[in-house]
């Protein structure tokens, strides 16, 4: 597709993540959608490369556009040559949709620091250097939207998986944190939560386990427990009703396309009866409260 005719589409949009699961769905999604859809993934010539031809024949399928570029969160240069890429192309940088994520499951003392670390910068510190490279152009702009995908894990804590916890509470906290910070400059804030998804994405096949196998095998009285983790989890969803992947990049597609200023901080997409919404209620109305006693109005506008 020409340039001429990409320029004439409804926005720009980079997205972390793009190779498989929700990712790979927002990127076909937003495409259908008449969105000029960069889709980051890592090496796109090489390891990532059936992704990128997939992704290509797809948008020529529908008539959209896409861009598979390399996108590596673990290093700010990728994510500066990412979004310097759009820039380039159409002077102009709209969204950015943080979905690159990783799953830990295993006894939590069994994880050794160095994979808290790794969880922490994949699921968390990506996003802030990809805000780094963004918000400046953002800035200059005086618009744009930063899109998390998080996760109602955040409130409503599991067990199990601690790494994956944290790394999600982390993003929860820069994407909500920044937020008041970038809101008075006219960028916008979206926290997509999917709620409980057993089945449609990589993260369980993928997966990352414990490395200290023998303080991990110190559980054994928490066995019955841990094996009863998936089942329990399936026992959330009412009459077995199905979690479709694609509610979450429907719903990502419906917040973009609300007008400026109207769309919502956070957003839930949960099929069972995990519940994340009553405690957002709350959080919320405390922090109005308390940015109203110490003199931050301004900061709950959130673009």
């Amino acid at each position: 597709m020409k340039f001429e005719e990409c320029s004439k589409m409804k926005k720009t949009v980079l997205i972390s993540g793009s190779g498989s699961g929700m990712g790979l769905l927002t990127a076909q999604t937003l495409i259908r959608e008449g969105y000029a859809v960069y889709a980051g993934v890592r090496d796109p010539h090489g390891r990532s490369s059936a992704r990128r031809e997939a992704l290509e024949a797809f948008a020529k399928e529908c008539g959209g556009y896409v861009r598979v570029v390399d996108l590596d969160i673990h290093s700010q240069e990728p994510c500066n040559a990412a979004v310097e890429q759009v820039v380039a192309d159409h002077s102009t940088l709209d969204v950015v949709i943080h979905n690159a994520a990783h799953l830990f499951i295993g006894m939590a003392e069994g994880f050794t620091a160095e994979q808290l670390a790794d969880s922490l910068n994949t699921n968390a510190v990506g996003a802030h250097r990809l805000n780094r490279a963004a918000l400046p152009h953002m800035r200059k702009q005086g618009s744009g939207v930063l899109l998390y995908v998080g996760s109602g894990i955040t409130r409503i804590v599991s067990p199990f998986m601690m790494p994956y916890v944290a790394g999600k509470y982390a993003m929860d906290a820069v994407a909500e944190a920044t937020a008041y910070e970038v809101g008075p400059l006219g960028i916008e804030t979206v926290i997509v939560m999917p709620g409980v998804f057993m089945d449609g994405t990589s993260h369980f096949a993928t997966a990352v386990f414990p490395a200290d196998e023998e303080a991990a095998g110190g559980y054994d009285k928490l066995q019955e427990e841990f094996n009863r983790y998936e089942p329990g989890l399936r026992n959330l969803f009412r009459n077995g009703c199905d979690a479709p992947v694609q509610g979450v990049a429907d719903e990502i597609a419906r917040v973009l396309s609300l007008p400026r200023g109207s769309k919502p901080m956070r957003t839930t997409v949960d099929y069972s009866d995990y519940g994340a919404e009553p405690v957002n209620s709350v959080a919320q109305a405390q922090t109005e409260r308390v940015f109203r006693i110490m003199g931050f109005d301004r900061l709950l506008q959130l673009g």
